[in-house]
C-alpha cells in the first residue's frame, strides 16, 4: 500500500508539474513582440512544448486523480479554449477533451475558478461604474470624473494571456438558475474587458457579453443596471474604427446591442423605439458610415448585421430610408477604373431587400433609386459574362431582391415590362 501511495503521490506532482509548464508566457501579451524574431521563436518553442505537455496531462488523468485541483486545471486548460497565439487547432481540442473528463463543471467550481483565479487579477483594476462586491451599478462614478483613466494604469490582468478565453468558457457554463450567485464575480472582469482601450481586448469581452446574454436572467440585468452599462459600451464599441478588429467588432457588437435591447425593453414600447434608433442612427449611420466611407471592410462588416436592427426596429426603419436606400445602392454602381467590391455588393443586397421588406409602405418613393442600382449592377455582370460562384451568387441575390421590389411595388414590373417591349419593337 505504501509503494501504491508514493506512485499516486508523484502522479500527482507530474500533474502539477505539468500545469506549470502550461502556463502561458506572459511575452504573448507583448505588443512589440512581432518585430522580436528571437521571442518569436522562444513561443513558437514553447506552443511545441505545450502540446506535448497537453498529451502528457491527458494520459494522466485517465486515473482520476482525486489529488489533483479542479480548478486549477480548468483555469490552465481553459486558457487555450479560444483565440490567441498562444493556442492552435490541436491544443484547443486537446484541451477540450480535459475540461471535458469530469462532464459540467458545478456550481462551487466555478465559484472557485473565478474566485481564486480570476478576481484577483482583474480587482486592482475596478471598472468605476461597478460595485465590485455585488455587480451592480454604481449611482455615480467611482473616484470622480478621472477614475476612467485611472482603470488604464497598471492593468495586471493584461501580463495574463488567455484571462479572456476563461472567463469566457467560464460564462457559457453557467445556468440560468446559478447567474444569481456569481454576478458579482462575472460582472467586473466582463466591463473591465468591454470598456478597454485596446480593439482586440474590447472583441473578447463582445463575445463574453454575447455569451451572457443567451442566460443571464433579464429581471437580474435591469435590477442590477448592468443592462445600462452594456448597452453603453457597445455603442462606444462602434466608434472604435480605422483598426484591423474593427470589421470583427462590428460583426460582434451590432448584433449583441440589438439582441440586449430586446430583451430589456417591452416590444412596440417607446423605450425600444428610441434605443434602436440611437443604435442605427448614431451607431452605424452616424458612426460607422460617416466616419468609415472609404474602409471597405468595416462598412461591409456593418451592412452583413444591418438586417438585425432593421429587423427589430420594423417599419421605423422608414425613418432612415433617406441614408440607408443611397448606401446600399451605391456598391451596386460601376466605377471607372475599379474593381468591383463583391462581397460588399451581396451584403447590400441582401441588407436591401430587409429594409424593402420592412418598409414596403414607402418603398414606392425610392423604387427608381433602386432600380437604377439593381439595372446597373445588372449590366456589369451581363457584360463581363462571368460565371464563378461568386458571381452566379450575386446574380441570384439580384434577382431575389427584384422580384420582392416587385412584389411590394407592383409599379415597378410595368416599368420592367415597358422596357422589354421597346426593346423588341427596337430589334
Amino acid at each position: 500500500m505504501a509503494i501504491l501511495s508514493e506512485l499516486v503521490d508523484e502522479e500527482s506532482q507530474d500533474v502539477v508539474s505539468l500545469l506549470n509548464t502550461l502556463r502561458i508566457p506572459s511575452n504573448f501579451a507583448r505588443h512589440e513582440i512581432e518585430q522580436d524574431k528571437d521571442a518569436i521563436a522562444q513561443l513558437e518553442e514553447w506552443k511545441a512544448n505545450a502540446l506535448n505537455a497537453l498529451k502528457d496531462l491527458h494520459r494522466l488523468l485517465q486515473n482520476k486523480l482525486d489529488e489533483v485541483q479542479k480548478s486549477d486545471l480548468i483555469y490552465t486548460c481553459a486558457t487555450f479554449q479560444g483565440d490567441g497565439d498562444w493556442t492552435s487547432e490541436d491544443i484547443g481540442a486537446l484541451s477540450s477533451e480535459i475540461l471535458g473528463l469530469e462532464g459540467q463543471p458545478s456550481l462551487p467550481l466555478l465559484e472557485e475558478v473565478l474566485m481564486k483565479h480570476m478576481k484577483p487579477i482583474f480587482q486592482g483594476n475596478p471598472h468605476p461604474m461597478l460595485n465590485p462586491e455585488t455587480g451592480r451599478k454604481l449611482p455615480r462614478t467611482a473616484g470622480g470624473y478621472a477614475a476612467t483613466q485611472d482603470a488604464y494604469e497598471g492593468q495586471v490582468w493584461k501580463v495574463h494571456p488567455g484571462i479572456g478565453n476563461v472567463l469566457l468558457w467560464c460564462v457559457q457554463q453557467i445556468d440560468t438558475d446559478t447567474y444569481e450567485r456569481l454576478w458579482y464575480l462575472i460582472v467586473p472582469p466582463v466591463m473591465t474587458l468591454l470598456d478597454d482601450f485596446e480593439a482586440r481586448y474590447k472583441l473578447l469581452g463582445i463575445r463574453v457579453v454575447n455569451a451572457m446574454l443567451e442566460r443571464a436572467p433579464l429581471p437580474l440585468l435591469n435590477r442590477t443596471g448592468v443592462s445600462e452599462l452594456i448597452l453603453a459600451s457597445l455603442h462606444r464599441a462602434l466608434t472604435f474604427l480605422h483598426s484591423p478588429h474593427t470589421p470583427a467588432i462590428l460583426r460582434a457588437a451590432i448584433p449583441a446591442a440589438a439582441n440586449l435591447i430586446e430583451r430589456t425593453t417591452q416590444p412596440g414600447s417607446e423605450q425600444r423605439f428610441s434605443q434602436l434608433c440611437a443604435l442605427l442612427g448614431d451607431g452605424v449611420i452616424g458612426s460607422v458610415w460617416m466616419y468609415s466611407l472609404e474602409d471597405a471592410d468595416a462598412v461591409e462588416a456593418s451592412v452583413n448585421v444591418l438586417p438585425v436592427v432593421v429587423h427589430a426596429l420594423g417599419i421605423g426603419t422608414t425613418r432612415y430610408l433617406k441614408a440607408l436606400v443611397p448606401q446600399l445602392t451605391h456598391p451596386l454602381h460601376p466605377i471607372p477604373y475599379k474593381k468591383p467590391h463583391m462581397a460588399l455588393q451581396l451584403s447590400s443586397l441582401r441588407a436591401l431587400g430587409v429594409v424593402i421588406r420592412e418598409c414596403a409602405p414607402r418603398i414606392e418613393n425610392w423604387k427608381g433609386t433602386i432600380v437604377e442600382g439593381l439595372a446597373k449592377c445588372w449590366v456589369v455582370l451581363w457584360d463581363g459574362k462571368k460565371t464563378d460562384p461568386d458571381s452566379e451568387e450575386l446574380r441570384r441575390t439580384l434577382r431575389v431582391v427584384c422580384a420582392t421590389l416587385c412584389e411590394v411595388a407592383p409599379s415597378v414590373c410595368n416599368v420592367v415590362e415597358v422596357g422589354r417591349k421597346s426593346i423588341r419593337e427596337s430589334r
